[in-house]
């Protein structure tokens, strides 16, 4: 949560499929692929502590420990911490690095198994009758197996496979301890030290720890929010084309100027029969109908597991939900703020109606991360279609315009934001 690029680690480059690079002008044609290989990493991946102190957001920022192991004694040090802050708000505790919230009031933000673990914690504060329950508003779930992962029952199945075939190897009589009996054993270990991890008969789909969640939940007082992913692929193997052009003369010296196209080749990992490993459903580890609570404001992004780390688009919506605009499903332009300076730009922000009837407001570039990431922006007509924006680029600045031939309104037209 505060170095994703450390931890995952996972911070592959991601380009939309198509991307046009220049590669300049040339003495001779070309064809075929500029360069194939994995994505590249990305070094200017910001988590979510930087991310929510840079917005004025007070963090504490706690690491899990056993995340291998079941969750209780994780659960137990997570009270403790949020005991804490009661107690520092008391008196009844000095510890320095408190002070900055002991007075505030406190969101649960947790990704993956963090997010069961945020509501497991609310679930036992509101049992124990702990003070400092009345200070928690919200819970964010990001890309949590709140309802549980195939992939964790198909652990657990493969787990007991694996320890059924090692028995049998070694209780079948008159075989020799050989060279091959030894590697295969070997090969069956490895596995099972990935499949054996106790925390996954904490999230498989039906676990009795998700049940017993469920049955206390909703916690009166807490607004819930989930997010879930349906982008199956952590990195990909991937190729820079040659576009057509590239091979024919122009009047310049050199003659021939290159551009190239990102093409995916092989995404990895592939697609398999599993919710989480499937496009448009899963994010490699969890399945985003498996992250949403039937009493949760749920929203989907195309999003891996690791991005939901990262997201600029993400961050923004969770900063929005932080300070009580959390946005719709359909983002709906009624207002803008006008831009002076660039009259080619025509707004420096753009707004709406938020979740809970409050208003949203975005700069042009807020808007513009989460269109890059997927999202998009409309405005209606009178007669009640939504008519939506695109992105244009002049003299290397980015803005919005309204779709060219749908009839309006200019977004230069819509009233000035409050």
């Amino acid at each position: 949560m505060a170095h994703p690029d450390v931890h995952p680690g996972m911070n592959y480059e991601r380009v939309a499929e198509g991307t046009i690079r220049n590669r300049g002008w040339h003495e001779y044609p070309n064809v075929g692929f500029w360069s194939i290989g994995l994505d590249p990493t990305d070094p200017a991946v910001q988590g979510w502590a930087p991310f929510l102190v840079s917005r004025n957001f007070p963090v504490l920022n706690y690491a899990q420990i056993d995340n291998r192991e079941r969750l209780p004694r994780t659960l137990a040090e997570l009270l403790g911490v949020l005991m804490a802050i009661e107690d520092q708000r008391t008196g009844a505790a000095n510890v320095p690095a408190l002070e900055p919230v002991k007075n505030r009031q406190i969101v649960l933000i947790g990704h993956s198994r963090g997010g069961v673990l945020a509501r497991q914690a609310l679930v036992a504060l509101s049992a124990m009758g702990a003070p400092v329950l009345s200070r928690i508003t919200t819970c964010i779930t990001l890309h949590a197996p709140n309802l549980g992962s195939t992939l964790a029952n198909t652990a657990i199945a493969v787990n007991g496979a694996i320890s059924a075939w090692r028995s049998s190897l070694a209780s079948i009589p008159g075989i020799p301890v050989g060279a091959a009996f030894a590697a295969l054993d070997a090969v069956l270990a490895l596995v099972q030290n990935e499949v054996n991890a106790p925390a996954y008969n904490d999230y498989a789909v039906g676990s009795p720890t998700l049940l017993a969640l469920a049955a206390a939940e909703p916690v009166p007082g807490i607004q819930y929010f989930t997010f879930g992913g349906t982008r199956p692929v952590i990195v990909n193997l991937r190729g820079w084309a040659f576009t057509p052009d590239s091979a024919l003369p122009q009047l310049n010296l050199p003659p021939f100027f290159w551009r190239t196209a990102y093409t995916t080749l092989f995404p990895l990992p592939p697609a398999l029969p599993f919710p989480e490993l499937m496009p448009g459903i899963g994010d490699v580890l969890t399945a985003a109908p498996l992250t949403r609570l039937p009493f949760s404001m749920h929203r989907e992004n195309v999003l891996n597991h690791a991005q939901a780390l990262w997201d600029p688009a993400l961050q923004l919506e969770v900063a929005n939900i932080l300070m009580g605009t959390p946005l719709p499903a359909v983002l709906i332009v009624d207002c803008v703020t006008p831009d002076s300076a660039d009259p080619d730009r025509a707004i420096d922000a753009l707004g709406g109606t938020s979740l809970t009837g409050t208003s949203w407001k975005l700069t042009l570039d807020e808007a513009l991360a989460l269109s890059d990431s997927g999202t998009t922006f409309f405005v209606r007509q009178p007669g009640g279609a939504l008519v939506p924006l695109q992105r244009v680029r002049r003299g290397g600045r980015r803005y919005f315009r309204v779709l060219p031939g749908a009839g309006g309104p200019r977004l230069r037209d819509l009233p000035a934001c409050a």
